[in-house]
């Protein structure tokens, strides 16, 4: 790293994040900038071991935390140039510069007794998707590919997630403390409601159930009321809401709630595969294409496919995880 990567480093963010002093937003803002680099990795990784190390050896009352800060800026601004031939002298000086990072970290935030630990919970998913309950009590479902990250809990001021991809939330009220989804640039704040995140490459998505949520970036915000779904389009960093309501089944792998009008039995099995943690199995690779309209309102896995027997002529076979269809169907 060059001299300005040292000058730039966020030591007063290391520095709390190391002495169990950080909040969560800014132990998550520091995960974030040990992704952005594989070089912040690094510096991590030898600040924590020198961190540790020194914790071993202290036994004595620690200096003023802005007297300490304030030396290690002047030593950053005051470190030479080292050409770049001298490769052996450029290491040299480079461990002894992060040792002084370390080191003035140490004793800026080092708190008396134990060091306490910043506990960090974090969810994630793979194909299957994971209905969970937070620390207040909120439900969140957390659609497939998808991650979630918060602080064990939420003792902080505020209740604050981290969430990589799609989630459902039904959240409990509490007036003192509000909740907060951070997906990308984008933050989702509410009192006590139910709504969706998702997150493409192009946009975030906000749909709200019931209640109301505020989705802000910067200065910029707008409310999303139920029924409505709030549009964030990260290429041109604009916030709107979409026209009309969306549609019910857009939620059903969170709620289990669909409304079904003339589609097939194909698309039909693929929103119940991920409701309900299944995998349907055509026997006869014709129905795939039998249509049919009905409602669900969180019904039995059992109930579902009894109506779509009876109403497509079809015989449904519940084994495990597995739903075989069979028969002429179609309601013929």
């Amino acid at each position: 790293m060059s001299t300005a990567d040292y000058q730039n480093l966020p030591y007063e963010l290391l520095g709390r994040y190391f002495s169990g002093e950080a909040t969560p937003e800014e132990a998550m803002a520091v995960d974030d900038w040990i992704r952005e680099h594989r070089d912040h990795r690094e510096v991590y990784d030898q600040v924590a071991a020198i961190w540790d190390d020194a914790a071993l050896q202290q036994r004595y009352q620690l200096p003023d935390r802005t007297a300490a800060l304030q030396e290690l800026e002047a030593r950053l601004a005051a470190r030479p140039p080292v050409r770049s031939m001298v490769r052996v002298g450029r290491i040299a000086a480079d461990v002894a510069l992060l040792v002084g990072i370390a080191a003035a970290l140490f004793f800026a935030f080092r708190p008396y007794g134990t060091r306490k630990a910043l506990a960090l919970v974090m969810k994630h998913t793979g194909e299957a998707i994971r209905r969970d309950t937070l620390p207040d009590q909120s439900t969140v479902v957390l659609n497939s590919h998808s991650s979630l990250q918060y602080a064990s809990g939420f003792q902080d001021t505020a209740r604050l997630v981290k969430l990589l991809g799609e989630a459902w939330f039904d959240v409990t009220s509490r007036p003192d403390k509000p909740f907060i989804v951070s997906v990308g640039d984008i933050r989702v704040q509410v009192l006590g409601t139910s709504f969706n995140v998702r997150q493409s490459d192009s946009t975030i998505a906000v749909m709200v159930k019931t209640g109301a949520v505020r989705m802000s970036r910067g200065d910029s915000s707008i409310q999303v009321k139920a029924g409505q779904e709030g549009i964030y389009h990260i290429a041109r960093k604009e916030l709107g809401l979409t026209a009309g309501a969306f549609k019910t089944n857009q939620l059903g792998y969170a709620t289990r709630v669909f409304n079904f009008e003339n589609i097939t039995l194909k698309e039909i099995a693929a929103q119940l595969e991920k409701a309900y943690g299944v995998r349907v199995v055509f026997e006869n690779k014709a129905l795939e294409g039998c249509t049919m309209s009905s409602t669900f309102e969180n019904k039995p896995i059992e109930y579902v496919f009894e109506v779509i027997s009876v109403t497509l002529n079809v015989t449904c076979r519940i084994e495990k995880d597995k739903v075989f269809i069979s028969g002429a169907g179609c309601g013929g």
